[in-house]
Parts: structure tokens; sequence; C-alpha cells
């Protein structure tokens, strides 16, 4: 079952990094809420950070999280995804998800600056939302064929929505995409 634990870590790092505690419901399956992006020594109080260890090789889990083209066939609340374009370690992907609010779907435009196996960071580029932003960080994990997770994301939707309330359904919904990824890691290993 996944449960959701609120860290106060300072940032997360490897899998080893994290107290004897925290490594302890990572390897039960937990999503961690973390305090801190990786990185991070304050914070702003502007995203949500969740972290789980995901089954899979780092290549793997790449290959899922980068998969714009058929994100909405595997993760929860993409209901359209395509790239329009590429330059170099940069794509601009034009989604349209279902993020709550009074409309309920909304279409957007993000820039991706991918780092490759690591990381990938996307920014706001236009759309029904006012502002989102955020970032993936693969970071090692107990063993090669599990991988430390980390999903941080900022989203202002530009109506009047109260930011605790915004955060609060996104605490209640990234660990939904965090499965999602995981879910289609394991499906792509099986072909």
């Amino acid at each position: 079952m996944l449960s959701v634990v609120f860290g106060s870590l300072l940032s997360a790092q490897d899998f080893a990094d994290f107290d004897e505690e925290k490594q302890a419901q990572f390897k039960k399956g937990e999503v961690l809420v973390l305090a801190l992006r990786p990185g991070e020594v304050t914070s702003k109080d502007t995203f949500v950070t969740v972290a789980q260890m995901l089954e899979g090789t780092r290549e793997e889990i790449w290959n899922v999280i980068n998969d714009k083209e058929e994100a909405e066939n595997f993760v929860d609340g993409v209901l359209e995804s395509k790239v329009l374009k590429e330059d170099g370690n940069r794509i601009l992907v034009e989604q349209r998800t279902h993020v709550g609010g009074p409309k309920g779907a909304y279409r957007y435009r993000l820039w991706h600056t991918l780092t490759p196996m690591t990381r990938a960071d996307f920014s706001y580029d236009g759309g029904e939302i006012k502002d989102i932003k955020g970032s993936w960080w693969i970071f090692e994990g107990n063993d090669p064929e599990h991988c430390l997770v980390v999903y941080s994301l900022h989203i202002h939707p530009g109506f009047f929505a109260p930011q605790t309330i915004v955060k609060h359904g996104m605490i209640k919904s990234m660990p939904g995409t965090l499965a999602s990824m995981q879910k289609e890691v394991l499906r792509r290993r099986e072909e």
C-alpha cells in the first residue's frame, strides 16, 4: 500500500544519504514528501517534492519519464501529450491534463531541459494555466535494480485558488504519478 510520509530532510540524494528510518520507508514502497528539493538548503515553499524508490534501472526509468509522446497512455491525469519542438537537450511539449479546478482540463506548453539518465527540468511556455515548473531526478537506489526517483512540482492555476489548497491536491495526486511511472517501467520490461 502506498502511504505518504512528511520528511524533514534537507535534501534528497542517493538512497544511502537517508537515515535508516527513511530507507526502511522507501524499501516498503512508501512515498516521502520532502521538505526541500535536491540540493536546496532552504525552501521558499514554492514546490511540492515527493520521492519513492522505483523498481527499474536508471535507463528504464529515464525512458519512461522522458516519453512525452506516449505519456497520455500511462500517466494518470495526462489527456494529451506531444512534442512540438526539439532543440538539443531541450524539448517543447504541449499537454492537456486534468489538474482539478473549475474547468477540469487545461492545455499548456512546457520546455523540458534534459540531463539524460539523471534529471529533467520543465518550465512554463504558455497556455491555460498561469505557471508550472518542476523537475525529475533519478538517484542511486539500494541496489542496481532500484532507483530513488524525486518529483518536484509547482502549479499556479491563474484563477482564485489558494496555494495551500493547490499544494494539498498535489500531495494527494503526485504519488499517483510516481505509481504510473512504476507501472509503465514494469510493463515495458515484460514486453
